[in-house]
C-alpha cells in the first residue's frame, strides 16, 4: 500500500504529538510525587507523650494560658477530667471553622462513662473576632503539631488513648493513626481528606492542595442554630483548605509505604455528605489494609430524607 506524503507528515506529526504527552504526563507525575514526598517530610510527628497525670495537665494549662482574649470563651479547649489518671481517655478533633463546643455534649457523655476528655481546638480556630483572615493563616505545620499535642497530652491521662475526629478533626485523626503508636483505637467521623464525591487520585489531591494560593471564600455554614453563630466562623477559607488537603496528602503518602501504628479503626459516613469525599477515604482504608491492617469496622447512614 503506497502512503501519500501527507498522510506520512501527518502520522509522524501524531507520533511526535504523542511522544511529548507521554513526556508531559511523565513529568507531571514525577513532579507530583516529589511534591507530595517533600510534603510528608514537612509532617512527620514529633511525639514528646506525657508521662505523668500532673505532666498533661499541666502542658493542657499552658496550651490553653497562650490563648489569651483573643479566643472566644466558649470556643477554648475543653479538658474534662475526674482529677487523676483513667483507664480510658478520650480525644475529640472538632470540624473545619468550628471548635471544641461541638464536642462538648459527647464528651461530658464519655465523662459520665468514667473517660477522662480532651478536646483541643484546632489552630487558628475559634477566635473572638471571627474573621475569616483568622483561617487564612493555618499552616499544616500547625495542624500536625495540634494532633501530636492532644495525643501527648492524653499519653498522661489515661492507660488507653481513643481519638476521634470529624471532617477536618477526621484528617488530624487519620494522620495519628499513621504516626502515634500510644493510640489503641482511632474513630474517622466524614473525614475531609479530599472534597468533592469522586475526588482522590493523587493529581486530584494535588490539585486541590493549590486551592491555598486562592484568595478567601465568604460562605454562610451556619445552620439555624443560633448558639452555633457563638463559636464558629460565618465562612470558610480556600487557603485553610489547601493546607489541610496537605496533611491529608501527607496521610496518603505515608499509607503507600507502611501500615498504620493504630492497628484499630473504625469509621463512620453517610451518604448525606456532598462536600467529602467517602471514595477518597476508601482508598486511604484500601491502602491500610493491603499493609496489614487487623481490625476495621464501617458504620455508613443512609442518606438523609426529609420527612416533609
Amino acid at each position: 500500500m503506497k502512503i501519500t506524503p501527507s498522510l506520512a507528515k501527518i502520522g509522524k506529526q501524531f507520533g511526535i504529538l504523542l511522544a511529548l504527552l507521554v513526556v508531559l504526563i511523565a513529568i507531571v507525575y514525577c513532579s507530583s510525587r516529589l511534591l507530595l514526598g517533600s510534603v510528608r517530610d514537612s509532617l512527620i510527628s514529633h511525639a514528646a507523650p506525657a508521662a505523668r497525670y500532673e505532666e498533661a495537665v499541666a502542658r493542657f494549662e499552658k496550651l490553653q494560658s497562650s490563648d489569651g482574649l483573643t479566643i472566644n470563651p466558649v470556643a477554648r479547649s475543653i479538658l474534662l477530667t475526674h482529677g487523676h489518671r483513667t483507664d480510658k481517655v478520650v480525644v475529640f478533633f472538632h470540624g473545619y471553622s468550628t471548635s471544641p463546643q461541638q464536642f462538648r455534649q459527647l464528651g461530658e457523655r464519655f465523662f459520665q462513662l468514667g473517660y477522662n476528655v480532651l478536646i483541643p481546638r484546632l489552630p487558628q480556630h475559634g477566635m473572638a473576632d471571627r474573621k475569616l483572615e483568622n483561617l487564612s493563616r493555618l499552616r499544616a505545620e500547625q495542624l500536625r503539631d495540634c494532633a501530636d499535642a492532644g495525643v501527648d497530652v492524653a499519653a498522661g491521662l489515661g492507660d488507653k488513648v481513643y481519638v476521634g475526629g470529624l471532617s477536618a478533626g477526621g484528617v488530624l485523626a487519620a494522620w495519628i493513626a499513621e504516626h502515634r503508636k500510644e493510640v489503641s483505637r482511632v474513630l474517622l467521623v466524614a473525614p475531609a481528606l479530599t472534597l468533592g464525591r469522586r475526588a482522590g487520585s493523587p493529581l486530584q489531591r494535588l490539585a486541590i492542595g493549590l486551592i491555598s494560593f486562592l484568595p478567601d471564600v465568604p460562605t454562610d455554614l451556619f445552620s439555624s442554630d443560633p448558639y452555633a453563630r457563638e463559636y464558629a466562623y460565618p465562612g470558610f477559607s480556600a487557603k485553610a483548605l489547601g493546607q489541610l488537603q496537605k496533611m491529608s496528602s501527607a496521610t496518603f503518602v505515608e499509607a503507600l509505604d507502611k501500615p498504620p501504628v493504630v492497628q484499630d479503626i473504625i469509621l463512620v459516613t453517610t451518604e448525606s455528605d456532598h462536600t467529602v469525599s467517602n471514595f477518597a477515604t476508601w482508598q486511604l482504608i484500601g491502602l491500610w489494609y493491603r499493609k496489614g491492617l487487623r481490625k476495621f469496622v464501617s458504620v455508613d447512614f443512609a442518606r438523609y430524607a426529609d420527612p416533609a
